[in-house]
């Protein structure tokens, strides 16, 4: 009997700190818990989902595409710029599909965040940003995937030119579906994966 309570006690010490930890992410992450879809829909997308990504029409305010009176590559490089001024490793940038990859590491425990970044052509006129983060390990991101996304916004919005910034409420649409491409779905590790093969396949043809 007395291993069953002291069993008790460890198991509800723990999950007592593990949900301070939790809260206390949260609130370091400084996301705006009271903003709509409300506190509820917030905690628990934060304590369940380890992915955050930009829509034009998300129920999650910060989480809206952002319109620019630029062009998809001046966008893009802004963008990447923005990564950089962030601390973020940058590493690839395409100019054909005007992304870019870049690697987040938290200050905390040190988990590495992938962050994949995509300009698109709007109608009638400039461009927007995708925006998709995602963490490598864990069901829930606890909101910081959410302040990736809102970190680069504000850093891309201090550095586009002012020309550049829309902040009317003209209707507009994209040439098409916002997403991942097939590289990024994959992930890094299937790119290691991929290094890899060919590599093997390089040291075979040498032999030969």
């Amino acid at each position: 009997m007395e291993f069953v309570k002291g069993a008790l006690q460890v198991i509800f010490f723990v999950a007592f700190i593990g949900a301070g930890l939790a809260a206390a992410t949260i609130i370091s992450n400084s996301l705006p818990m009271t903003d709509p879809p409300g506190l509820l829909t917030r905690a628990l997308t934060y304590l369940n989902t380890n992915v955050a990504q930009t829509t034009q029409d998300s129920a999650f305010p910060e989480l809206r595409m952002i319109r620019y009176q630029a062009p998809p590559a001046l966008l893009r490089d802004v963008a990447r710029r923005a990564a950089e001024a962030l601390g973020w490793e940058v590493t690839e940038t395409d100019p054909q599909t005007h992304s870019v990859r870049a690697v987040v590491t938290t200050k905390l425990f040190g988990f590495q965040d992938d962050v994949f970044i995509r300009a698109y052509a709007a109608r009638p006129s400039g461009s927007a940003l995708y925006i998709h983060s995602s963490s490598r390990v864990g069901k829930g991101d606890l909101g910081t995937n959410t302040r990736h996304v809102m970190n680069l916004t504000e850093a891309v919005y201090q550095l586009a030119p002012p020309s550049s910034r829309i902040r009317d409420e003209e209707e507009w649409s994209l040439d098409e579906e916002p997403g991942l491409d097939e590289a990024a779905e994959a992930g890094p590790q299937a790119g290691e994966e991929q290094g890899a093969e060919q590599d093997g396949q390089s040291a075979e043809e040498g032999e030969s």
